[in-house]
């Protein structure tokens, strides 16, 4: 007993140790019988730790073939939607019509990858034409090198020998030039998959289903061409298959797990099949983890088969070609500066770039902006590399992001660095909350508009009192015509806001109709606001002014231009009008009113040209005009 607790941490560390080495592999293959994708998860459910590495074949994709280098096929986009929330990155993609290959890896295992080539080849219509045939992606993976092939063989039973001979056909005429590995039959480990559309022969109708109903596969498999096909050398030699344990994968009615009704009524047969090979001479092995058929997944005829594998690569192999450093204090709208370096002895050239990605992004073009790398051409690795992602460039949202460095000569990234975080400015989140109020405000304001309490009656008032104390007080039709054509002072702080008090005042002294729409309420209480602040600014300014000057020397300027004023006044209505606007301005000893003291400060020249114009038939009060203004409860 104690002998097997000493052995169990030993045993607990070979086995994360062999771990670390095993590199998970899961394989699709459907044909899918131009459906569109419902739910591909089904697709990618799996026992025991999550694959590093996911290829999924189709057979039969719908869409267009003149469309399908340009725009991502369904299932492709699909697939790629499922898997990038979980982590994985398509790497790449080949396609020949309705036949398609999607790759996709894990994040982490992205900048160890390389050499990824991709070939076709047409086998319809005697090779002229791509609705049968082959698409293969090939790779270097952690220095191991990796092809995957998948396949759509000519149909029908009596087609077997040009099955045969397409298979041929494929492995001849693909090659990878570049690559160690330049003929699909050199690399380390092979992957083949797709609608072989190997048949059952020679057996009828009857016995085969006989024999699924009683679940006697391996008998039926004596007579599957594939099988005869590898026994004696004619095709897929070297090649190995697990052990068959589901019903055959093809004709369905579509829709249902029972085999073809139609009036040709196929013999069911296993057309998709998953082999592997590994190059002979070379100590490698592969442990297939799952062999099985998706049946209750119905929507085409055929059964989507998966596979899971284990191949051994060696972790310290196809390290990363180059490094970041870490990325801190990046903002939205604001420059970033990424440096990194280059750790061998590798081509570089002007057309390699770095790419700003999002985390979660889906294959190697879905960056948010990208910049030119830094050329060095061959030699000399470099150190101490810097790129510049200029402001305008930089994304809007915050989060999470990351850099990849992609390489035109190996054609894929070749460095990724660590995830960090963009933020917002802190003035930006300032002024975002104080827009949030705003709107809060203006919607809380409009909203209580039509039911105004005797408070906001006095608040208006208010207002009014303060603008009017700064208007001069003849309140005729031709002093107010005065006043708004006077010429601004003091960046208009003063004058501006007495315009606009003024143009709501004309308004209902005139009698203007209540207008009772929400949006004039609101333009109202805008540009009251507005005159409020401008005339505040205004007060400001001229205060500043007056501290410039002498107290004698103001007092003595407006002392005069009360002279010149009070001597204009001839007629008895002009005196009595004179006395009560007096009456209501405040007093003012030695202090000049904000009003007064521009005026002074100019000369005098302004107020020496106004002639105070009363007519007996338009007098208004002071009194009256605020009056009028509280009872237009849209003023404001």
């Amino acid at each position: 007993m104690a002998s097997s607790k000493e052995q169990g941490p030993q045993q607990q560390q070979q086995q994360t140790s062999d771990q670390s080495h095993n590199f998970r592999l899961q394989f699709v293959t459907w044909n899918v019988c131009d459906t569109t994708p419902l739910n591909v998860a089904p697709l990618f459910r799996a026992e025991g730790p999550p694959p590093d590495l996911i290829a999924i074949g189709l057979q039969e994709a719908p869409g267009n073939p003149a469309t399908a280098v340009i725009f991502e096929d369904t299932w492709g986009n699909a697939s790629m939607k499922h898997l990038s929330q979980r982590g994985y990155v398509k790497i790449r993609t080949e396609h020949m019509q309705a036949i398609l290959l999607h790759v996709f890896v894990k994040l982490e295992h992205l900048p160890h990858i390389r050499w990824i080539k991709t070939a076709f080849t047409r086998t319809g219509v005697g090779g002229y034409w791509g609705n049968k045939g082959a698409v293969t992606v090939r790779m270097d993976l952690y220095g191991t090198s990796v092809c995957i092939t998948n396949t759509h063989l000519a149909a029908h039973l009596e087609q077997n020998e040009i099955r045969i001979q397409e298979f041929h056909a494929i492995t001849e005429a693909q090659r990878f030039p570049g690559c160690k590995a330049g003929t699909i039959m050199e690399h380390d480990y092979i992957f083949w998959i797709g609608d072989l559309n190997f048949r059952l022969d020679p057996i009828d109708y009857e016995a085969v289903m006989n024999s699924i109903a009683d679940g006697r596969f391996q008998k039926l498999l004596e007579f599957d061409q594939l099988k005869v096909a590898q026994r004696e050398g004619l095709a897929f030699s070297g090649f190995s298959e697990g052990n068959i344990t589901f019903q055959p994968t093809y004709k369905f009615d579509k829709g249902t797990t029972i085999y073809d009704t139609s009036e040709k009524q196929r013999k069911p047969a296993w057309c998709d099949r998953i082999l592997w090979r590994t190059r002979p001479g070379l100590e490698v092995s592969v442990r297939q983890h799952s062999y099985t058929s998706l049946s209750h997944v119905k929507q085409s005829d055929h059964s989507p088969v998966t596979s899971m594998f284990s191949i051994q690569v060696d972790l310290n192999k196809n390290q990363p070609l180059v490094l970041f450093e870490p990325v801190r204090n990046w903002m939205c709208g604001y420059k970033g500066v990424a440096s990194y370096s280059v750790v061998m002895d590798i081509p570089t050239s002007g057309w390699d770039w770095i790419g700003l990605y999002k985390v979660g992004f889906c294959h190697p073009k879905d960056y948010r902006t990208y910049v030119w790398a830094d050329s060095a051409g061959f030699g000399k690795g470099k150190r101490g590399c810097m790129v510049l992602f200029e402001p305008p460039y930089m994304p809007d949202e915050p989060g999470y992001y990351l850099l990849c460095y992609w390489s035109t000569h190996f054609d894929c990234i070749i460095g990724v660095s660590e995830p960090f975080q963009i933020t917002k400015p802190p003035h930006l989140e300032e002024a975002m909350d104080a827009l949030t109020f705003d709107k809060q405000r203006r919607s809380s304001s409009s909203s209580s508009s039509t039911s105004t309490s005797s408070a906001d009656t006095a608040s208006e008032a208010d207002v009014l009192d303060q603008v009017d104390s700064e208007e001069p007080t003849q309140n005729t039709e031709d002093n107010r015509e005065e006043n708004v054509t006077r010429p601004k002072r003091h960046n208009g702080g003063v004058e501006q806001g007495k315009e606009e008090a003024a143009d709501g005042l004309n308004k209902s002294e005139f009698g203007t109709a209540p207008n009772t729409d929400t949006n004039s309420q609101e333009q109202s209480i805008a540009m009251s606001e507005k005159a409020a602040g401008a005339i505040e600014q205004g007060k400001e300014e001229v205060q500043m002014e007056v501290r410039s000057k002498s107290d004698l020397e103001v007092t003595s300027e407006v002392s005069q231009i009360k002279v010149e004023e009070t001597e204009d006044q001839n007629s008895p209505e002009d005196e009595e009008d004179t006395e009560i606007t007096e009456a209501q301005m405040p007093v003012q000893d030695t202090t000049p009113s904000v009003e007064t003291v521009p005026q002074a400060l100019a000369g005098g020249q302004e107020v020496e040209g106004e002639k105070a114009k009363v007519s007996s038939t338009n007098q208004i009060s002071q009194e009256e005009v605020i009056a009028e203004a509280a009872k237009d409860e849209t003023y404001y």
